[in-house]
Parts: C-alpha cells; sequence; structure tokens
C-alpha cells in the first residue's frame, strides 16, 4: 500500500532536513578538532618562557580565531538541535504536515533564524533548492568575526 501524497511530502520533507542536519554535524566535528589543536597550541607557545611580546600577540589572535570557531561550531549544533525539534513539532500536527504552504513557511522561518550566511547557504542548497533564499542574502560578506585564521578555515 503506497502512502498518500501528503505523506510522501512530509517524508520528502523530513529526508532533506536530516540530509541537511547530518551534513552541519559533520562539518562541525571536521572543524573542531583542528580548533581544540590550535587552541591549545597556542597557549602552550604563548606560555613560554622565552616568547618575546610579538610572539604573545600572534599567539593571543591564534587563540582568539580558535575560540570563535568552536563558538561557531557550538551555534551550528545548537541550530540543528533547534531544527530538528522544529520538524519534530510540524510533523506532530498532521494538518500542517500535509500542507506544502506550511512546509514553505517553515524553510523560510527556519532560513531567517540562521544567523550565519554558510548555515542559510547550506540550507537553501539541500533542503529550499528552489527558494533560492528568498531575499535573504546568503553571501559571506555579513561576518562579525573580529579575527579570522591564516588559512580562512574559520571564515564564514
Amino acid at each position: 500500500m503506497t502512502p498518500p501524497e501528503s505523506d510522501a511530502i512530509a517524508v520528502e520533507h523530513c529526508r532533506a532536513w536530516l540530509a541537511w542536519a547530518a551534513v552541519q554535524v559533520d562539518q562541525c566535528l571536521a572543524a573542531d578538532k583542528p580548533a581544540c589543536n590550535q587552541l591549545l597550541r597556542s597557549l602552550g607557545e604563548m606560555l613560554e618562557p622565552a616568547a618575546a611580546a610579538m610572539r604573545v600577540g600572534q599567539c593571543m589572535t591564534e587563540v582568539v580565531v580558535a575560540v570563535q570557531s568552536h563558538d561557531r561550531i557550538m551555534q551550528r549544533l545548537m541550530h540543528v538541535s533547534d531544527s530538528l525539534r522544529l520538524l519534530h513539532e510540524h510533523l506532530g500536527d498532521a494538518r500542517r504536515a500535509q500542507s506544502p504552504d506550511s512546509w514553505r513557511q517553515l524553510r523560510e522561518h527556519q532560513l531567517r533564524a540562521f544567523s550565519m550566511a554558510e548555515e542559510r547557504a547550506l540550507f537553501t542548497r539541500i533542503v529550499a533548492p528552489d527558494e533560492g533564499g528568498g531575499d535573504i542574502a546568503v553571501g559571506s560578506d555579513e561576518s562579525v568575526e573580529l579575527f579570522v585564521s591564516k588559512d580562512g578555515l574559520d571564515q564564514p
């Protein structure tokens, strides 16, 4: 027996959100280890007795960049958690789960909830490719980061 069309719509949306969540978690895990290693290395170098004043400044910058990177990872994981709760709530309401307009509104709400441009771009690409981000810019020029690493790994 095949599910009604509305059930198929809900399943399709659920699968897309879960794919997005998995990519978010993978990116967070991949970025966290190097950031933590950089933080520990920078702290160790800064605390060496022979470190010159210039080296201390460079180490402090590296520490700030590593902390910012870790903060972004935690923020992305929180967004995944919040998004999955919204999805659960949405699927729990049969009327909303069967409404394509309700799904569109949920995606728009979610897109606006992201504070990082890269999150909006990833979400749009995986979950809402037909919406193209609407009037929300998905460029990386909206960064509020004060410091960035030389390799650009933690740039938004």
